[in-house]
């Protein structure tokens, strides 16, 4: 039986990590005729509801990702009051938006999907209330250890959500390797001086894998110290500051179980491209043709609940960070320049930069740097940082 390598590309959060035992399973794949509708997304109270539709191909298949993304399905939200939504709109690449007001408790809905001549639908259900976030954390047990980012929730008062889903989006702050206050202009081969404007960047990520967890087997239906993610302490999150927020959502427990199967798929099958087990489909199915596989699944959601922490340099124990910022002094490159018969504009082009201050001679006429090194040491976009600063950024820093 020939394996299928789904190219559905959008759904990135196919790589999970959880503890356990890794058992052998036997995957039933579909036949090399058959395609598979692929839909991702949620439903989520007062939101726009993000849905990426797609099909599957052979592994032989000339065609590439984005030629096999769905582009004229009709998207609607149905509820069992006979309320159907307009569309959602198409952006491109498979994206499908979808604008969802206040999502009634009393009422069960699930989406419509209308695409080549049949509908799909997904398995209504109330909406699900989403628990405050306790705390998120961060602990470095060993000193100039890893540092662990962890999870507290509960539901002591409906406790009606006992199975979770976390998502997270980072934000930090880095500098150039060298604040710089000597520039060169290669257009008019002039040195200036100025504030540095490239020193102070940001970066950012979002997280990419099913992070899940449940109380069901506890006595108390509380989550403390729910692991997420780690990092070493040498990373650049930790150079300046650091921040995270933290999305938790409640979950079914057949949505749980679909995740947790698809985190064993991963685990097992070997990573995001991997083919699909065709028991592991979801809530989704063909009204019109139940012969037609569908893989997604669609949870109803009231609400999802954030919390947001900052982590300063300072509270991070880490070794001394290496280095490979050298610097060579102007002097060195005027003579490089001259035995070379190279100019300047040569060496700037090179992706050398004027690096810390300027001579501060009588005896110089003009601005001159007192040392050059490499461009992604004295420019933090060049290091692959942004000027985008958040817009909630505590500090100053421009």
């Amino acid at each position: 039986m020939k394996k299928y390598k789904t190219l559905f590309g959008i759904l990135l959060i196919l790589a999970g990590i959880t503890n356990g035992c890794v058992t052998e399973f036997n995957a039933k794949l579909p036949t090399n005729e058959e395609q598979i509708l692929f839909v991702d997304g949620n439903i989520i109270g007062d939101s726009i509801a993000t849905f990426y539709v797609g099909k599957s191909v052979p592994l032989d298949s000339s065609l590439n990702t984005r030629e096999n993304m769905v582009s004229d399905a009709k998207i609607t939200l149905v509820g069992s009051n006979g309320y159907q939504s307009s569309p959602a709109s198409y952006s491109g690449n498979g994206m499908y938006s979808l604008h969802i007001g206040t999502l009634d408790d009393n009422t069960e809905y699930g989406i419509q999907i209308e695409y080549a001549g049949d509908t799909y639908k997904s398995t209504p259900a109330k909406p699900l209330h989403t628990p405050e976030i306790d705390s998120v954390s961060w602990v470095q047990p060993d000193s100039m250890g890893t540092v662990f980012f962890r999870v507290s929730t509960h539901d002591t008062d409906t406790k009606e959500a006992k199975f979770y889903m976390w998502d997270y989006k980072e934000d930090w702050e880095i500098t150039a390797y060298y604040y710089t206050t000597v520039f060169f202009d290669p257009v008019n081969n002039k040195f200036y001086q100025a504030d540095p404007s490239n020193y102070y960047c940001w970066k950012k990520n979002a997280s990419n894998s099913f992070l899940i967890g449940t109380t069901q087997s506890l006595k108390e239906n509380s989550i403390i110290n729910k692991q997420l993610y780690q990092y070493d302490p040498t990373d650049s999150r930790f150079s300046v500051l650091y921040s995270v927020i933290v999305n938790q959502k409640a979950l079914s427990k057949d949505a749980y179980d679909y995740y947790l199967n698809k985190i064993t798929l991963n685990e097992n099958m070997g990573g995001l491209f991997t083919p699909q087990p065709s028991e592991v489909m979801g809530n989704i199915s063909c009204i019109t043709d139940p012969s037609k596989k569908v893989m997604g699944y669609i949870e109803i959601i009231k609400n999802i609940t954030h919390k947001r922490i900052f982590v300063s340099a300072t509270q991070i124990k880490r070794p001394v960070i290496g280095s490979d910022c050298i610097t060579i002094t102007n002097d060195s490159v005027n003579a490089l320049l001259i035995e070379n018969e190279m100019t300047l504009t040569d060496f700037y082009v090179w992706g050398w930069r004027p690096a810390g201050s300027m001579i501060n001679m009588q005896n110089y006429p003009d601005v001159l740097p007192e040392e050059w090194s490499y461009e992604y040491c004295t420019d933090c976009v060049a290091a692959g940082g942004s000027k985008n600063k958040p817009d909630f950024w505590p500090n100053s820093d421009k």
